[in-house]
């Protein structure tokens, strides 16, 4: 029988393009998506998944679908803790489960000082026990450590992972978002600011990844699940306390990324200077509403090691680097503004 898997956000930059990626590599799974609603686009894209009504407050919609399913891939708001612990309760209670909870999220070093080099770089493989114990004021924390906690005490059934993508480039593959927020939000800036810009000396340090290699360990571990259910055999590298997933293709120091941005948005003509400016730091914190998002977004380092998917699942990323579809990236957000910077701030208020 095809394995049934549950995907949510769907519709979003990450969700959209494992969507794709699922529907196109394994067109014999039988899938369903929870949506807000549905567009005939969406129908039109996508005719053999199943469509469910409902969202992230919609508790016992999310519940009785994730029981219906053998995997389930939560690619939507991972602040909302709610809706984890809907997806969450049933799956527990399915003895013989092997499933997948994967929640789209972001690592960044502890406190530091903005715009410098920290020398520390995170392994899945050797810091799971660290980043298992992170407070929850972290970016994501609560919700993680559902997982975490879902994990230590149904292991025997269910399996979690939760991917952890850094800054996340290019173009994606979905019926909805096809842009991340990196690059639009950082353009955002720079036309208020009127320059491309870093604090400091700009030398904190940035992992980042192409959607496209981020939706293939996605994919890699659903294959991997569903070989679980098949086999009755789970890999323990693989899941639970160990099911924790970087997805790192390369590096790069902020003050670079300002250059290269700035030198394309003048030639564009969209500012009027390359050459990209120092900050301040309390003109970092005037941006995007003095919220501060501008300092984990471009402030600080966040450096991690792809070890786990490398190692136990043979990911390897093969998608252009982050340079070369820089260019596109911005102009995608130039004539086509997906992103409402508004609506990220507001509702990093609304945790669940």
């Amino acid at each position: 029988m095809a394995p049934r898997i549950l995907i949510t956000g769907s519709t979003g930059y990450i969700g959209g393009s494992v969507l794709a990626a699922i529907t196109r590599a394994h067109p014999g799974y039988a899938v369903t998506a929870i949506l807000r609603k549905v567009s005939q686009n969406y129908v039109d894209a996508y005719p053999r998944v199943k469509t469910i009504v409902g969202d992230y407050d919609s508790a016992d919609i999310l519940a009785d679908a994730a029981s219906q399913s053998d995997i389930v891939i939560h690619a939507g708001d991972s602040e909302h803790k709610g809706a984890m612990k809907a997806l969450l309760r049933h799956c527990v209670g399915k003895m013989r489960k092997v499933g997948e909870v994967d929640e789209e999220s972001g690592r960044s070093a502890p406190t530091e000082t903005f715009g410098v080099l920290s020398p520390r770089v995170w392994s899945d493989v050797d810091d799971v026990e660290e980043i298992a114990r992170l407070p929850e004021d972290r970016i994501h924390r609560p919700v993680d450590k559902l997982v975490f906690e879902a994990a230590a005490a149904h292991g025997a059934h269910i399996q979690t992972a939760i991917v952890f993508p850094p800054h996340v480039y290019g173009r994606g593959h979905g019926p909805g978002i096809t842009q991340s927020y990196m690059v639009p939000f950082f353009y955002d800036a720079i036309i208020a600011h009127k320059s491309a810009f870093y604090i400091a000396k700009g030398e904190n340090a940035r992992s980042l990844v192409h959607i496209e290699d981020v939706v293939s360990l996605y994919v890699s571990l659903v294959e991997e699940a569903v070989k679980s259910l098949d086999t009755g055999t789970v890999r323990d590298e693989c899941w639970g306390k160990n099911g924790l997933y970087f997805t790192v293709s390369t590096e790069l120091v902020w003050k670079d990324i300002a250059a290269a941005t700035g030198k394309i948005m003048a030639s564009l003509g969209l500012i009027d200077s390359a050459e990209p400016t120092e900050c301040t730091v309390d003109e970092f914190r005037s941006m995007f509403g003095g919220s501060g998002l501008s300092f984990h977004m471009f402030g600080t380092n966040s450096r991690s090691r792809a070890d786990r998917g490398r190692s136990f699942l043979g990911w390897k990323p093969k998608a252009p680097g982050f340079f070369e579809v820089l260019e596109a990236d911005i102009l995608d957000h130039h004539n086509d503004e997906q992103r409402d910077v508004k609506a990220v701030l507001a509702s990093l208020g609304k945790k669940k």
